[in-house]
């Protein structure tokens, strides 16, 4: 019966290993077209929400529309993340193939968009690599300049409440109406 018990989780470890690895195959290659499919829509997006921005941050200098500015902007930078993670993509399925998106994803998902800039700046492809730079610097400039939007406003909502008496008392004990007759 143990002879049986080992033969089955072999075959179960061999057909989960399998499972895994079409799982993979599977992810890769479907992901990939899907990921060139929304491809247009996605940049078509990043354009419209860039457009937006830009208009948005001249209303920034408005103090109170600073908090919603900012996180809208932080909000327009997983679209801008998504562009150029797909872009990325191709890049580095086009320069380098399945297996420089392999390490790519290995390297924590991210790692397309960073293989893709070294393959194109190795290949010599200097009109692929400043597009996927403009775009990585478009994401991290969203992020950086909605987080200190965000700041500006939280330290200008600080400065208002600031002037608040705190009716509480400082020793924690209960006080009573009886207490102020």
């Amino acid at each position: 019966m143990n002879v049986l018990k080992s033969i089955g989780g072999t075959l179960l470890g061999i057909a989960f290993f399998v499972g895994v690895i079409v799982a993979t195959i599977l992810f890769f290659t479907f992901g990939a077209k899907m990921a060139f499919v929304i491809s247009p829509f996605v940049n078509g997006l990043a354009g419209i929400l860039l457009t937006i921005n830009i208009i948005l941050l001249l209303f920034a200098v408005i103090p109170k529309a600073r908090g919603v500015i900012g996180n809208i902007i932080i909000f327009s930078s997983f679209i801008y993340g998504l562009s150029a993670w797909i872009y990325g993509l191709a890049v580095t399925l086009a320069i380098w193939g399945w297996l420089g998106v392999i390490i790519g994803v290995f390297l924590g998902g991210i790692g397309v968009v960073p293989i893709g800039m070294l393959a194109s700046v190795l290949g010599g492809h200097w009109d692929l690599f400043w597009p996927l730079l403009i775009n990585v610097a478009t994401y991290f400039g969203a992020i950086i300049i909605g987080g200190l939007l965000v700041g500006s406003a939280e330290r200008q909502n600080e400065k208002q409440h600031a002037n608040v008496i705190d009716v509480e008392s400082e020793d924690n004990t209960t006080r009573t109406w009886r207490d102020l007759e």
